[in-house]
């Protein structure tokens, strides 16, 4: 030992260099040992060396922290907006407001810290002036009377057959409209219409996907991804053809109880903070 310690004090600057190598070595590799070594063997003192080695690792960490954020964005671009994961507290200042396929959601996804303002039969030309179930008053007066921090709409399968595409897209902006009126510092969660399943597409009817791919279209041009966004539910919903999953659905238009996971995981894979 005592050898060891005459050896550092006759040496200091070489101790330095194999202290500096084994700490900066992980970072930055052979190349920026030889440079050190070059720095060490006349361009530069230990102390420049230290002071361009802590540098270089301040870069290097920046340099990391963008490659990271630069991931964070991809995966934001890959949700299709500014989405983020969230867990079910996020809904604590949530209402979802639709027809009977909401409904589906209010009783069965468990998500009792959210509020449903829900009508069986209701569609986007009523919706505002409808009494919820377990209310006594109508949606726009709740609004009026409530505040909340997000705001979930889905209606649609009511409306097909009734009017077009872009008559439906028209009539969805006027209730949006009114609902920033009455939340002014909500988040506003336009959903997609959810389709129907293949068999029920198949019927021939006013309800076929066809058609509520064409209004889904339209409330597309409802979200700016600053205060109001769209969700793709069908995202997960569909089968390889686009259609509601069969084994998902009783009837071919409402999801069945034991189905609601992939619906309850999309919602909370996209809040907004």
């Amino acid at each position: 030992m005592s050898s060891f310690i005459s050896w550092v004090k006759k040496y200091p600057m070489t101790m330095l260099l194999i202290i500096c190598c084994l700490i900066g070595g992980p970072y930055f590799g052979g190349q920026r040992v030889i440079e050190a070594y070059e720095n060490y063997m006349g361009k530069a003192k230990g102390a420049d060396v230290l002071e361009e080695w802590t540098q270089k690792a301040m870069k290097h960490q920046t340099l990391m922290k963008a490659d990271a954020q630069g991931t964070k964005e991809q995966q934001v671009a890959q949700k299709g907006g500014p989405f983020v994961d969230v867990d079910q507290s996020y809904l604590d200042d949530a209402v979802f407001i639709g027809d009977s396929r909401t409904d589906t959601l209010k009783m069965y996804a468990g998500w009792d810290n959210a509020t449903y303002y829900v009508k069986t039969g209701t569609n986007i030309w009523d919706i505002m002036d409808v009494v919820p179930d377990d209310e006594n008053i109508t949606i726009d007066e709740e609004l009026q009377k409530h505040q909340f921090g997000k705001v979930y709409i889905m209606l649609g399968v009511n409306e097909l057959g009734t009017g077009t595409a872009e008559t439906y897209y028209q009539q969805f902006k006027k209730v949006v409209e009114r609902i920033r009126e009455l939340q002014p510092d909500a988040l506003i969660f336009v959903e997609s219409i959810i389709h129907v399943s293949a068999l029920k597409d198949a019927e021939g009817t006013v309800i076929n996907n066809k058609e509520i791919n064409a209004r889904n279209k339209w409330l597309k041009k409802l979200a700016d991804n600053k205060t109001i966004f769209y969700l793709d539910y069908n995202e997960v919903l569909d089968d390889e053809n686009g259609a509601l999953k069969a084994d998902s659905t009783f009837d071919g238009v409402h999801l069945q109880a034991d189905q609601l996971e992939p619906w309850k995981e999309y919602i909370l894979s996209h809040g907004v903070q």
